[in-house]
């Protein structure tokens, strides 16, 4: 597992935000739902208020704390996706934070996806990490 002091939000950021232009935006949720890196992408704006923001991150950390209560039966998520009429939604839970993403609906969230899977496994196998 990724150390949770070896965290380098802006690396994480730079390249998520790089994979796909229809990536709006990418941050990282503390477990208290704090936003503690990232943003929208620059040139977007947001479909939420700022006060809305906090309460939708609040609400991604405990979420993610009530599927923890099932790894023991059904094993650890891996990421979460939710649809909505406006736009994609992809969590991937990592160390003690929630690497939150927003995309546009069109957005191949597969192959961003998979691209955010390789390079956390590339982060969870370098030594010291």
């Amino acid at each position: 597992m990724i150390n949770d002091n070896k965290l380098d939000y802006k690396s994480i950021y730079d390249y998520i935000i790089g994979l796909d232009q229809d990536i709006r935006f990418v941050g990282l949720i503390d477990d208290m739902g704090r936003l503690v890196y990232g943003g929208m992408r620059p040139g977007k704006i947001s479909l939420e208020s700022e006060t809305e923001s906090v309460k939708i991150y609040m609400e991604f950390a405990l979420i993610s704390k009530l599927h923890t209560d099932f790894d023991s039966k059904l094993g650890e998520v891996v990421y979460s996706l939710t649809v909505r009429e406006k736009i994609k939604m992809l969590s991937f839970p990592i160390s003690g934070h929630i690497i939150r993403l927003s995309l546009e609906r069109e957005a191949d969230h597969e192959k961003i996806v998979n691209a955010i899977l390789n390079y956390l496994g590339e982060l969870d196998n370098k030594p010291g990490v």
